[in-house]
């Protein structure tokens, strides 16, 4: 199930014992009976609003594969490999969309300016913990492929947080900013993060993973481009 939906039923059934509490007994609603009839109300109020909270959390920074078809995913091809790890053959692949703005030093820069080599996109941001712990792993894959263009797409971060994020990390690539999201908004990316999608030499999408990485995922990819050159 769905982060997302499994949240709505938690949700759900929190409203409705809520309900229930502000006008019966509350027996229905053993974690409620120690306290006064009176507070009943107000307690299943707080325990709403923390399963609100909760819903906003994972949907931020999520590992789920669903919410990538939403946007559209579909049209490009995918194949499931395995979970979260979607691959496009040669022949059913289409151009990625364009994505160009400035780097965290300012500089414009343009996923089209790297036609002609394989592109591993990364979509993260600072605050997501997923995207910590792939960036050690997505660091040494770049250097160990410097003929493989690698370029991120920081989103909603600010500034000073995502080039402290890159330092720290290491990051010997450039990414793009993406303060607002939209330019994320048109690629078949989750709308939590990460996200990882790799180009093949004709700018066009070749695979996409939903979720963090590692090395030894992303590396049989790279190896299955090259052959087809």
């Amino acid at each position: 199930m769905p982060v997302t939906e499994g949240a709505g039923h938690i949700l759900k059934g929190v409203a409705e014992k809520g309900r229930r509490s502000a006008s019966g007994d509350g027996s229905d609603l053993p974690w409620i009976n120690g306290v006064r009839s009176g507070f009943r109300p107000v307690v299943a109020a707080v325990a709403l609003g923390l399963v609100l909270a909760l819903v906003g959390v994972l949907s931020a920074c999520s590992t789920s594969g669903n919410a990538a078809d939403a946007t559209g995913g579909d049209g490009y091809g995918f194949v499931q490999q395995a979970a979260g790890k979607d691959f496009v053959p040669a022949g059913s692949r289409h151009a990625a969309p364009a994505l160009s703005g400035k780097n965290l030093d300012g500089k414009a820069i343009s996923v089209a300016g790297y036609r002609g080599k394989i592109v591993v996109l990364n979509f993260w941001a600072s605050w997501c913990a997923p995207c910590r712990a792939e960036s050690p792993g997505l660091a040494s894959l770049a250097r160990a492929n410097p003929q493989v263009a690698f370029l991120g797409v920081n989103e909603k971060d600010p500034l000073p947080s995502a080039r402290a994020f890159a330092r720290d990390a290491g990051t010997p690539y450039p990414s793009i900013v993406d303060r607002l999201g939209t330019l994320a908004a048109g690629w078949p990316v989750a709308l939590g993060l990460p996200s990882t999608v790799v180009l093949d030499p004709q700018g066009r999408i070749a695979a996409r993973f939903t979720g963090g990485v590692l090395p030894e995922d992303i590396a049989p990819v790279l190896t299955r481009l090259r052959a087809e050159t």
